[in-house]
């Protein structure tokens, strides 16, 4: 754990989340290019997508599990939560997840490390779910001290203050702007415009280009929502093909 870090809030990692994501939520606007980028570090560490951590973060009860899970509980300690169900795992064991979280082992290679014959059963102990002999709690502690001090290193060298991202920090002039820096306007066409032309700039980036199959089953529980905004699109788009022919042809 990081005991040095100063303690942003403490709590179970359902609360943890919820407190994490208000506070990104408060920093950069919510579908702006900058909200994916704030996601972008805890994606990195977790090796998930952007779009995972955002379920994450706002699905009520949509965790991560095995090795996500736990790169996920070390970034939130590193940032300064207090996990709780991270905290409950006996010293040996949660020290040896942290090897996991930082990369010094992937699951597997850890599962192999200890002897078990399955991922699963390993996550299993190591949340608390399921003893360990005291010959591979041994084996997890001794791999621990091993790697200390480069863990500590790398735990360090994680916290340093990043730049921010180029695509940031200089917007382009052709972007789109966000509809909170156009005039302000009560006409209704004009708010469905500035959210079109919203989700232009979004869809332009291709954010479902190659997902893998779990965020595909995700997007496919809002089907409906695509297709009856794919029907609403189709019936504006004939509308303004008929008023362009039918202004060609007054003219």
């Amino acid at each position: 754990m990081n005991e040095d870090r100063d303690e942003v809030f403490r709590g179970h990692l359902e609360e943890c989340l919820r407190h994490f994501g208000t506070s990104l939520a408060s920093s950069v606007p919510k579908g702006s290019r900058g909200a994916a980028q704030a996601k972008k570090p805890v994606a990195d560490f977790c090796g998930v997508t952007i779009n995972s951590v955002s379920r994450w973060l706002n699905n009520t009860g949509s965790f991560p599990v095995g090795e996500p899970l736990i790169k996920l509980m070390c970034y939130l300690d590193m940032v300064g939560y207090r996990v709780i169900e991270f905290e409950r795992i006996p010293k040996a064991r949660r020290s040896f997840a942290e090897l996991i979280g930082y990369g010094f082992f992937s699951g597997s290679q850890a599962a192999e490390f200890l002897g078990y014959s399955s991922t699963s059963t390993l996550y299993q102990v190591l949340q608390g779910n399921q003893n360990a002999s005291e010959d591979k709690d041994q084996k997890m502690w001794d791999a621990w001290k091993e790697r200390k001090e480069e863990l500590e290193q790398r735990k360090k060298k994680l916290q340093e203050p990043q730049p921010l991202d180029a695509s940031i920090k200089a917007r382009p002039e052709t972007e789109v702007p966000r509809a909170s820096e156009r005039p302000a306007s009560s006409s209704c066409q004009t708010a469905v415009v500035s959210i079109m032309e919203g989700l232009l700039a979004l869809f332009e980036g291709n954010p479902f280009e190659k997902l893998p199959d779990s965020e595909l089953t995700n997007l496919h529980r809002s089907a409906a929502t695509v297709l009856r905004l794919s029907a609403h699109l189709s019936a504006l788009s004939s509308h303004l093909i008929t008023f362009a022919e039918q202004r060609k042809g007054g003219s």
